[in-house]
C-alpha cells in the first residue's frame, strides 16, 4: 500500500522548527542562532530539520514564505468585499500588511542584517519576487476595480499591477536604511515625512488619480516601525505559540 502522508501533522512540524527559529533569531540574532539551537529548542532530530529545511538560510527563506502567505491570505479576504471602493480596499491593502508585518516587529529588525548582507543579494532578490508574483495580482483586481469606477486611468491594470507593487517594495528598501540609520542616530522624522510623499505622488501619477486621494502609508504608522519599546514582548509571543 502507498504510504499515507499527514499533511497536517507534516506542516505542523514545519511550524515548530520555524516558530523556534524565530524565538532564537529574536533573542540570539540571525548570525549567532544555530540550527543546533532550532534542534534544542523543537527536541528533534537533525534528520527531521532535514526534511523540511535544507539549512539555516532555508530557515530564514521559510519565515519570509510564511509572511508573504499571512499577508496573501488577508489581502484576499479584503479584495472579495462587496460595496467597498477601490481607492478603501487599496488604503485597507496596505495598511493591513503594515499591521500584520509590524506584529512580528521584533522577528522582523533582527532579520534586517541578514536581509541586507551583500552577501544575500541573490536570496533578497528571490524573494521580493516572491512577494511580488503571489501579491501583485490582488493590486491588479482592485486596480481593475477602479477603473470601472472612474478613479484609476490606465489601460494595463495587470501590468500597473505589478508596476505600484514594485515601487512599494523599494519605498520599504528605503524605509529599512532609514530605520537601519535611525539605530544610531535617531529617526529622522523630516526625511520619513518626505519618502512617504514621494510614494505617494508616484503611485499617483502611476494610477492616473487625482493628487491626494491615496493616502496608503500614514507617517504615524511608518514611525512605529522607529519606535523600539515593547519589542521584547515579541519573544513572549511567540513562544506562547510552541
Amino acid at each position: 500500500m502507498p504510504r499515507v502522508v499527514d499533511v497536517r501533522a507534516r506542516a505542523s512540524r514545519r511550524e515548530r522548527f520555524l516558530e523556534a527559529a524565530a524565538r532564537l533569531i529574536v533573542t540570539k540574532g540571525y548570525e549567532h542562532m544555530t540550527v543546533q539551537d532550532v534542534l534544542d529548542d523543537v527536541q528533534q532530530s537533525k534528520g527531521a530539520f532535514y526534511h523540511y529545511f535544507d539549512s539555516k538560510q532555508a530557515l530564514f527563506e521559510g519565515l519570509i514564505d510564511d509572511e508573504i502567505g499571512r499577508i496573501f491570505d488577508a489581502w484576499q479576504r479584503l479584495v472579495e468585499i462587496p460595496d467597498q471602493s477601490a481607492l478603501e480596499k487599496l488604503r485597507q491593502l496596505f495598511q493591513e500588511g503594515n499591521r500584520l508585518k509590524l506584529e512580528r516587529k521584533g522577528l522582523g529588525l533582527a532579520l534586517l542584517p541578514m536581509w541586507l548582507s551583500d552577501e544575500n543579494a541573490v536570496i533578497r532578490q528571490r524573494m521580493l519576487f516572491r512577494a511580488r508574483e503571489r501579491l501583485a495580482p490582488l493590486l491588479s483586481q482592485v486596480i481593475a476595480a477602479g477603473i470601472e469606477e472612474g478613479v484609476f486611468v490606465t489601460r494595463y491594470p495587470g501590468d500597473v499591477g505589478r508596476i505600484v507593487f514594485a515601487v512599494v517594495q523599494d519605498f520599504e528598501e528605503v524605509l529599512i536604511r532609514l530605520i537601519v540609520a535611525a539605530r544610531s542616530g535617531g529617526a529622522d522624522r523630516v526625511r520619513i515625512e518626505q519618502v512617504v510623499a514621494a510614494c505617494h505622488e508616484v503611485l499617483e501619477r502611476i494610477l492616473g488619480t487625482r493628487s491626494g486621494a491615496l493616502q496608503l502609508f500614514g507617517v504615524a504608522q511608518v514611525m512605529d516601525w522607529f519606535d523600539r519599546s515593547g519589542e521584547h514582548v515579541e519573544v513572549e509571543q511567540i513562544s506562547a505559540l510552541a
